[in-house]
């Protein structure tokens, strides 16, 4: 599989993407995501999804320079940003499903064939992290840790849904549940996972190139917030729109870029210093 996600990938890698400085490209993201913010607040705009277009966009951009520039890296983790990269495209593609469904054809987007694109980068985004663990060496005792944690969490938002909530009285479409607690579950997933590899990074890494995580942990943690008002509001009808929770989205995406960021500057120093 992983040789297949290569095959599909390796004509972007020989793109002449501009060998910008990190200094540039932090002018450059900057520069979109404050336009992406900017029209945020352009609440004509907030139909069409094109702030977080913008958003995944450039991250996505951010991740094809990534692999362009680590190229010539020893690393052997860095095959498994393929992964991230899928994901990415994933999501991107989703995000202008999810304009193009709400902006253009006036109907609601969620749940829609959008969300198919969500939930299949959701899946490389976990391989990713998965596929990670063979560098990072996770010891089994912090792995069942967080699988009993895991477990918890899933057990309390189910008894609130069911038993609070009594959320199968409000709905019988099956994938509105489904995407209802599977969002924030995997949301949970990449929260966790980031900081077990940022405390694992800690001890294994000579530089401080683990900091990045953190950013992967907020990105999730802003995720998972979005995404579990956004489905039980769609549910309940709390509020008439869920348009408001795009800033989250946007901010997450934010977050995701920034690590990235931090990845090419050290990838970049490291080929230099070789």
């Amino acid at each position: 599989m992983k040789d297949n996600i290569l095959g599909m990938i390796k004509p972007f890698l020989h793109l002449s993407l501009p060998m910008l400085s990190i200094r540039n490209l932090i002018a450059i993201f900057i520069f979109i995501e404050s336009i992406s913010l900017l029209l945020y607040f352009v609440s004509s705009y907030l139909h069409y999804n094109i702030p977080t277009i913008l958003s995944s966009a450039i991250v996505t951009t951010l991740m094809l320079i990534y692999l362009q520039r680590s190229k010539s890296s020893k690393q052997k983790s860095d095959k498994f940003f393929l992964f991230l990269l899928s994901a990415l495209i994933c999501w991107f593609l989703a995000e202008l499903l999810y304009g193009y469904y709400d902006g253009i054809l006036k109907i609601d987007a969620y749940p829609s064939f959008a969300d198919f694109f969500y939930m299949v980068g959701s899946i490389f985004f976990i391989l990713f992290l998965y596929l990670l663990n063979r560098s990072y060496k996770i010891e089994l005792g912090i792995i069942i840790s967080a699988l009993i944690t895991f477990s918890f969490f899933i057990v309390y938002f189910l008894y609130v849904g069911i038993f609070v909530f009594e959320i199968y009285a409000f709905s019988d479409d099956v994938s509105t549940l489904i995407l209802l607690f599977g969002y924030p579950v995997i949301d949970a997933f990449i929260i966790l996972a980031s900081i077990a590899y940022f405390l694992r990074g800690k001890d294994i890494s000579l530089k401080k190139e683990y900091s990045f995580w953190i950013f992967f942990a907020l990105f999730g943690l802003l995720f998972f917030i979005a995404d579990l008002m956004f489905g039980f509001n769609d549910l309940l009808k709390i509020i008439d729109t869920n348009r408001f929770l795009d800033i989250f989205y946007d901010v997450g995406y934010i977050m995701l870029g920034i690590a990235i960021i931090i990845k090419i500057k050290y990838t970049t120093t490291s080929v230099q210093n070789y």
